[in-house]
């Protein structure tokens, strides 16, 4: 149920360092391999073909200490065996030893960087083994697999919150691809938005974070984006300050909705307020849905703020004619026939119906942009 996850980031550890690797359960059975880098050897063909690692292999590592070890180890080649040298990185997680990653290192070991990077991408793998079941349903939720009623006994009922962490490759420049969710052009992680790079590095992070919580929550990766649900207790911003701090990255955070019938729209605000603080430096590091602004027109064109007016013609009339002519009160008086007096009684009205404030420049942007794409969608 795992394999997805795991296999994503395995993948992309092992590319990043030209290793072949394998991640083995705590019974030395293989649960997952990457492609072949550099050498290959006799015990690694025999382990992808049955599954298992023969006996003797297990003994020659539990020899070096394997099976109690909680640091990396190396193992030396044993020819005999056919077995090139190997490290050995231990998979825990909450102080459960859930596996063991494996990374074939031959006649050339890791450089320290590299074994760094494995280190740490190791704590992902291990909570996403330890928590494989909800992290699957997680995914598989998102990507609209499976149905709610089947996902509500291993995620839970109850009100929630999405948590989405992104990190922008080379430090400020984005890559492409594609997001489970969202219509498209909603800017919610659609098809052709832009997501963060270094998938690997982002969930190794995050997973170690992760791991030092009495309770974390169902994790999982989804196209390039660190996705965590939490209940709607949860204290979702001192936890995004931390992933923020601990990945190098941004967070969004979606409303509460009531339950998992609305997990793919909170997913979909989740990434989009991580969109949003990429854009919008005064954001950052960590979004949140309710508090985007014109961000969350921008993002869903549908949410604008002008419920409240559509019950009064008249004070939108105002009011687009108000920002129509850039906040000059004189004009828009002169324009509506209005007394001063009057046009600055409905600006209040508006404002209190609102919640807007039309002093603040972003919220002016929002009404306007608001009015203007009331316009659009009616023709």
């Amino acid at each position: 149920m795992i394999a997805h996850d795991v296999q994503d980031l395995l993948d992309s550890l092992a590319m990043a360092v030209g290793r072949g690797m394998a991640v083995d359960d705590p019974e030395g059975r293989v649960v997952a391999h990457s492609v072949h880098y550099g050498e290959v050897d006799q015990v690694r063909a025999q382990a992808i073909l049955s599954r298992s690692v023969p006996a003797e292999v297990e003994a020659w590592q539990e020899a070096h200490g394997v099976a109690t070890t909680r640091e990396p180890v190396r193992i030396p080649a044993n020819p005999a065996l056919g077995m090139a040298a190997r490290l050995c990185v231990p998979l825990l997680h909450r102080d459960r030893r859930v596996g063991f990653l494996w990374v074939i290192e031959g006649d050339g070991p890791l450089s320290s960087e590299e074994e760094a990077r494995t280190v740490r991408e190791a704590a992902a793998i291990a909570a996403l083994l330890d928590g494989g079941g909800s992290s699957h349903t997680l995914r598989s939720l998102l990507n609209g697999e499976i149905a709610v009623r089947r996902a509500a006994g291993i995620l839970g009922e109850g009100p929630l919150r999405v948590l989405a962490v992104r990190v922008l490759a080379g430090g400020g420049d984005v890559v492409r691809g594609d997001v489970a969710g969202g219509a498209a052009g909603r800017g919610d992680g659609s098809r052709g938005d832009a997501v963060p790079g270094d998938a690997g590095g982002l969930a190794g992070a995050v997973g170690d974070e992760l791991s030092r919580m009495r309770r974390p929550p169902a994790f999982a990766v989804v196209d390039r984006h660190a996705v965590l649900l939490l209940n709607g207790g949860e204290d979702a911003s001192a936890l995004g300050e931390s992933l923020a701090a601990r990945a190098g990255g941004l967070v969004g955070i979606s409303a509460v909705h009531p339950g998992l019938g609305s997990l793919r729209q909170a997913y979909g605000e989740a990434v989009a307020a991580a969109r949003a603080a990429a854009a919008e430096p005064a954001l950052r590091p960590v979004a949140r849905w309710p508090e985007l602004g014109v961000y969350r027109l921008l993002a869903e064109p549908t949410a604008y703020p002008l419920g409240p007016l559509r019950e009064h013609p008249a004070l939108a009339a105002t009011l687009e004619t108000y920002l129509d002519h850039g906040g000059d009160a004189q004009e828009t008086a002169r324009l509506l026939h209005l007394h001063r007096t009057s046009l600055y009684y409905r600006l209040a009205r508006i404002e209190e119906l609102t919640g807007r404030s039309l002093k603040d420049g972003t919220q002016r942007l929002e009404l306007h942009l608001a009015l203007k794409l009331a316009r659009w969608n009616a023709v």
